[in-house]
Formats: C-alpha cells, sequence, structure tokens
C-alpha cells in the first residue's frame, strides 16, 4: 500500500538530515508504528507521505504511485489523518467536524447525516447527546474519538496517526487503543501510528520501525524486535523487561494444554486412583452439571491423602480459577498468582477445552525466543 524510497528530508541549516535515507514498505490493512526518541523523524515521515512536507530526495508510493503525481488536496482527501492535539473546529458542532471532508467530496446532505451518525455510534458516543455539541463540551477522551471519526469521514484506506492518545488520560488512552484495535478488525485499514511509547508500539503494531536520529535502526514484528533486538540502542529502547513485554503478545490458548483428566465431584474420594490410571499431574472437577468447577493436583493428593475436608477446601480455591481462549498471558499469570496455582483451566464461552500452566507459559515464551 506503502513504499517509501530512499526518502531523505533535509532542513537548511540542520547539519543531519531529519529523515535519512529511508526505504519502508507497508502492507495494505496493517498498522505499521513508527516509534523511537523526540525529534527522530516520525511525524516528518507522516507529512512527506500526504505531501504536507515534500522530501528532499526519494520517493513516496501509494498503491505503486508517485504521490507527486496526484493533486495534493485530492491526495489529503483520501488519507484520514489524526493528529495529538485533535484539530476540531471550536466553532462548529461535532456532526460538522465530522462531515467537513464530506462536503468537500460534495456528498448529498442524507448522505453525510447518515454518515456522520454511524460514525458517532461507532467510535461508542451517545448520539443524540454528541453530535450537536461543540467540541469544549466533549472530554479529551471524547474530543479524541471525534478526531478518528472525522478522519474515517469518507473511509479513507490509509489513516495517518500522529500519537493520537499522547494527550489523553492513562485509563481513556487504553480504551482508545483498545477501541481502535477492535475496528481495525472490521475496517482493515493501512494506518501509519507515530508514538514515542514503546508499549503503546508493542500493543498496536502489526509491525514496528524504530527510529533515531534520523536512521531506520530496527523494523520487524513486535516479536521479532523484542526477540532479536539488533544492537545496544534497541535493547535499551525497549527497556530491561523485553521478555514480560512479549507475554502481552500471547493469549492463553497460545500454551493451551489438552484437559488428560475430568472427574465428577461425586468421585473426588476415587481421584487418586483415577488420575494414577490416566498419567495425569492435574484433573478437572464436573459438578452436577458437568460443568468445570475447579481442580485437583497430584500435589493435593499427596498433602492431604484421604482427608476430604482437606481436598475439598482446596478445590473450592481453584473455583474461579479459569481463563477464556483470548486471555492475555500476563492476566493468566496474574490469576495463577493470586489463586496460589499452577495450573488455570481454559474456557472457550462455558466449555472447558484446556489447561495453562506457569511452566506452559515459560515455555511458549522461551521456545519463542530460541527460535
Amino acid at each position: 500500500m506503502i513504499k517509501l524510497k530512499e526518502i531523505t528530508k533535509q532542513y537548511s541549516g540542520q547539519a543531519m538530515p531529519a529523515v535519512d535515507q529511508l526505504s519502508l514498505s507497508i502492507p495494505k490493512g496493517e498498522i505499521c508504528v513508527l516509534v523511537g526518541p523526540s525529534g527522530c523523524g516520525k511525524s516528518t515521515i507522516l507529512r512527506m507521505i500526504n505531501r504536507m512536507i515534500e522530501p528532499t530526495s526519494g520517493v513516496v508510493e501509494i498503491n505503486g504511485n508517485d504521490v507527486t503525481n496526484t493533486d495534493t488536496d485530492q491526495l489529503r482527501m483520501g488519507i484520514g489523518y489524526v493528529i495529538q492535539q485533535i484539530g476540531l473546529l471550536p466553532h462548529r458542532t461535532i456532526a460538522e467536524n465530522i462531515a467537513i471532508v464530506p462536503r468537500l467530496y460534495k456528498w448529498p446532505k442524507e448522505k453525510i447525516r447518515k454518515r456522520v451518525d454511524e460514525l458517532i455510534i461507532m467510535m461508542g458516543l451517545d448520539l443524540e447527546k454528541t453530535r450537536g455539541k461543540y467540541p469544549s463540551q466533549l472530554s479529551g477522551g471524547q474530543m479524541q474519538r471525534v478526531g478518528v471519526a472525522r478522519a474515517m469521514a469518507v473511509d479513507p484506506p490509509i489513516m495517518l496517526m500522529d500519537e493520537p492518545f499522547g494527550a489523553v488520560d492513562p485509563i481513556a488512552r487504553t480504551h482508545l487503543q483498545d477501541e481502535l484495535l477492535r475496528l481495525q478488525k472490521e475496517i482493515k485499514k493501512t494506518i501509519v501510528f507515530v508514538t514515542h511509547d514503546i508499549n503503546e508500539a508493542i500493543k498496536m503494531g502489526d509491525s514496528i520501525a524504530i527510529f533515531n536520529a534520523g536512521k531506520l535502526v530496527q523494523f520487524g514484528t513486535p516479536e521479532e524486535i523484542l526477540t532479536y533486538p539488533i544492537n545496544e540502542f534497541v535493547e535499551n529502547f525497549i527497556g530491561r523487561d523485553r521478555v514480560v513485554k512479549k507475554l502481552n503478545l500471547y493469549q492463553a490458548e497460545d500454551a493451551m494444554q489438552p484437559v488428560g483428566c475430568m472427574v465428577p465431584e461425586s468421585e473426588l474420594p476415587n481421584a487418586a486412583q483415577i488420575m494414577m490410571d490416566a498419567g495425569v499431574e492435574v484433573a478437572f472437577l464436573l459438578d452436577e452439571a458437568g460443568k468445570a468447577c475447579g481442580h485437583i493436583t497430584s500435589s493435593d493428593l499427596n498433602e492431604f491423602g484421604m482427608d476430604m475436608g482437606g481436598l475439598k477446601k482446596r478445590v473450592l480455591r481453584t473455583e474461579k480459577a479459569f481463563v477464556q481462549t483470548t486471555t492475555p498471558f500476563p492476566d493468566a499469570l496474574s490469576l495463577l498468582l493470586e489463586y496460589d496455582v499452577d495450573y488455570l483451566g481454559i474456557l472457550k464461552g462455558e466449555e472447558l477445552c484446556g489447561i495453562i500452566s506457569f511452566k506452559g507459559i515459560r515455555k511458549h515464551v522461551y521456545r519463542k525466543e530460541g527460535e
């Protein structure tokens, strides 16, 4: 979708280029995050893509076409642009702000109205309470959503996002990130996303480009960059906790093991023999309705023997020790610690479909590290 070929931007009076001989390809329908310290050229790259800034040398292509062969107004109307300062017009209502680009395209009034209403709802805002308000009447998070809605108004295939969530509080920022990722699964835009926050880059990006002093230092998937940082700068930029950061890339189903043994609650006195016959370390207990209601391990049996009271208390401690297939590793680890257990059941809806453990999580992460 987007190709940058040997792009350089040299400002007069500066010894070093703002962007130095950058070549980068961004596939259609993916989020590419540009990340690096302040002043490394990230925002300059965005502005060269939509020709707000012209490169000193090199070529920017969109769908194989040199952008200099396209009228700048037409080019920009086909690219959504979201900035940290949001840039809503204060004297226009929210509906009027979102409708700016459709009006430039001379859409019929009814088509504009329907599209504006659709986008307000899509952004999770109350339609009746929002469309007639002015920007000053909204919170920072709400205004940022309107900025995204405006950028999406004519359904552009490309969106440029320059630190779009940097001006909102951490709770609103997390929610906005989650909403954008949810929307991206449906709309599949090609998004170039600028941030200085490596954690945001890891969460948002299908690919990450790390810059320093105008140069591309490393480009790859979040997993590749966390596993194989190319040099000391990248290692320091990522931070010492890169293995912990990797946990956010995986879900419970990635380290799922099959359930080897299920025991009806009524058979708890016979659990040791049943587990021995099955050759397993953990068995899940089923209630009268056949639903998993906790688990018991060989260690529990060794500790309590035939003390049914003790065993039942241990099972009771695990009655909430379950996660869904899509639960991120950090949340699974948190529950393992909270319930002081070695295993969690994995559910798909309400059905038990697997097991995850400390050992399984560690094995998965370090298997990836060693590949």
